[in-house]
């Protein structure tokens, strides 16, 4: 079942020659030297873009919109194909590519509710819900957010998000697949976070990036490769403005940390030292779209960064352009690393 979100934007396509953007030369630096301006690349209006992947293998731009209950696809091999849009049953707060999937468009999928193997383009699951404790045990609005495949492929980590005027916090949870019970089960690795966001891993493997959005930070935790269990919270990187929302590693291990500024501002994307916790490179978004969600690396060369905004809480309005997928071609050097796959 193929839909899309608003009735004025009909699987939109996109505003450049993609494989043009992707094989040309990069985006030139901006008077400062250490930042570069995205550029929109379809006019999609998500009002909450979320969890984009980059898949390699069908050299594929995946995202969501939350709110919308939807998932997209962008072949950026073909200029001329249209934004694939699916109607999802309800809300989806991030996925994971698969290894050997069942079917070509199989994810693991965290649901508001929990996790389950989920077809996007046929609708339909391809396991039960996830085994273990409620992930929001008061209902909508509370959900699942962010989520990722951890450095092993064997687990998917993915927290919650608390709904508005909530007070009691959420978790963020590992999920695993049971190779005897053939069952996927989860449980909580952290106990207490109000919007989980900036999941992502050092290149070893043994620190794991987290932020707690509310609180403006974005923090680090030893993690354990093999029980999937972290400890030893360090404190990484204050925001200067705006709240830390979803992150990547590039091929030199630094932070690509999204920051959603809800009007307030310009959003932009910080390049953050793993040593150091400052910013040393900065993405910025044109058309006054404030509220960047996520981003990821994509491209054959992995040296494109792909950004998804929103419009959640803004009137779309003041913002022409906000909840659109844009990109840029960064500095020569630059790159990203593949998708970790989640192992069945």
């Amino acid at each position: 079942m193929t839909t899309t979100i608003y009735k004025v934007y009909p699987n939109p396509k996109p505003l450049i020659d993609v494989i043009s953007f992707i094989t040309g030369p990069p985006s030139p630096l901006n008077e400062d030297q250490r930042s570069v301006n995205a550029q929109l690349i379809v006019d999609c209006r998500c009002q909450l873009g979320e969890c984009i992947l980059w898949d390699d293998l069908t050299q594929e731009i995946l995202f969501i919109s939350i709110l919308d209950k939807t998932f997209h696809k962008l072949n950026t091999m073909k200029p001329d194909v249209e934004l694939e849009t699916y109607l999802l049953p309800k809300m989806i707060g991030a996925f994971a590519l698969l290894e050997n999937p069942p079917t070509p468009n199989t994810f693991l999928v965290g649901w508001e509710d929990g996790f389950q193997l989920y077809d996007v383009v046929e609708n339909r699951p391809l396991s039960e819900m996830s085994i273990g404790e409620s992930v929001n045990p008061l209902g909508l609005p509370d959900r699942l957010n962010d989520g990722r495949v951890d450095p092993t492929g064997r687990r998917f980590i993915c927290g919650g998000c608390m709904g508005n005027s909530r007070t009691t916090p959420l978790k963020v949870y590992k999920c695993e697949y049971n190779q005897k019970t053939q069952q996927l089960e989860h449980e909580a690795i952290v106990d207490t976070i109000q919007t989980t966001n900036s999941i992502c891993w050092s290149l070893d493997g043994k620190t794991m990036y987290l932020a707690n959005s509310p609180d403006l930070k974005i923090h680090q935790y030893e993690y354990d490769l093999t029980s999937g269990t972290v400890s030893n919270k360090r404190h990484l990187h204050n925001k200067i403005s705006g709240f830390a929302d979803g992150s990547c590693i590039d091929s030199e291990g630094y932070i690509w940390n999204a920051t959603w500024r809800q009007g307030k501002g310009i959003g932009y994307i910080d390049r953050i030292c793993p040593q150091t916790g400052k910013t040393v490179f900065q993405v910025h978004l044109p058309d006054n779209t404030s509220e960047a969600s996520c981003c990821c690396f994509g491209g054959p060369d992995l040296d494109i960064l792909f950004i998804t905004t929103a419009w959640e809480h803004l009137d779309p309005s003041t913002e022409l352009h906000a909840g659109g997928l844009y990109a840029v071609k960064l500095p020569k050097g630059i790159s990203g690393l593949p998708e970790k796959r989640f192992r069945l």
